[in-house]
């Protein structure tokens, strides 16, 4: 698979990140596409097999396609592996983050099911959070500096918060339990679409959380070299203030129209926003 191919999965599945790799210069876009390609695959094993033991499959053949990239082997001839690997190199990416990822991700398969808020955190932080750590060392082909690898692992946070906000109704319609409550939740409740209030009040934590971080990103002034990779994260602000509120409805969340989408992200490009 060419950067080009990367590309056009990216578009058709990931139209957020898709819309902000294009925003770096090339060869940096190609290798963000590379990137977000292989995020997909991985993020969306649950949903394209038919047990847990099917997805835990999945995912070891992609520990182990990392691995032999990392140990010096030829990649796989596979159309995400063999630009992944272009990738990796051309950045120096590092292996741990590859490695926390797919640690979080083994949770994928079994719902996910997430316990309590340690693991909630260390889930969000290991997917969405060194996902964008990654996203932030491909734009500037290397190390990114202190400051703006924070920025990236705090942004990805919230980044990351907001989009399994957004896909709650999903999540819980196949089995899992994404968040982490004091008592059971009453699953006919969920399946009729209402949000008890452990889980609301359970949102509204995360949700402040989510919000602060992404101020002490902007706080710390990411250079303009990272910000394709920080842009990823643009539409988490509109998702975290409503689920920062009382009464918030998990299920009745409104998806922007194209316009919105578009305009909310071309502002953030012209007024150097996060």
């Amino acid at each position: 698979m060419s950067f080009d191919a990367c590309e056009s999965l990216v578009r058709d599945h990931d139209r957020d990140r898709w819309a902000t790799a294009r925003l770096a210069p090339p060869p940096a876009a190609g290798r963000l596409f590379a990137l977000y390609a292989f995020n997909l695959e991985v993020a969306r094993i649950p949903s394209v097999v038919s047990e847990p033991m099917l997805g835990e499959i999945r995912l070891q053949w992609w520990r182990d396609a990392i691995a032999e990239i990392y140990d010096g082997a030829a990649p796989r001839r596979h159309e995400v592996v063999e630009p992944l690997a272009e990738a990796i190199r051309a950045a120096d990416l590092p292996r741990d983050l590859y490695e926390a990822l797919l640690d979080a991700r083994s949770y994928d398969p079994h719902g996910p099911a997430i316990g309590d808020r340690a693991l909630f955190d260390a889930y969000v932080d290991g997917t969405a959070g060194a996902l964008m750590r990654l996203a932030a060392r491909v734009c500037v082909a290397g190390d990114p500096g202190e400051d703006d690898d924070r920025a990236a692992r705090l942004a990805g946070w919230a980044g990351g918060a907001a989009a399994l906000i957004r896909a709650l109704p999903a999540l819980y319609a196949r089995g899992g339990d994404p968040i982490p409550t004091p008592e059971e939740l009453d699953r006919n409740a969920l399946a009729e679409g209402a949000t008890p209030e452990p889980l609301r009040a359970a949102l509204r934590a995360i949700a402040e959380d989510g919000l602060e971080k992404l101020a002490q990103a902007r706080a710390l002034r990411p250079s303009a070299e990272v910000r394709p990779a920080l842009l990823a994260a643009w539409r988490a602000e509109e998702t975290l203030r409503p689920a920062a509120r009382p009464g918030f409805e998990a299920f009745r969340q409104a998806p922007p129209s194209e316009f919105a989408r578009r305009g909310g992200l071309l502002r953030r490009v012209f007024f150097g926003g996060l």
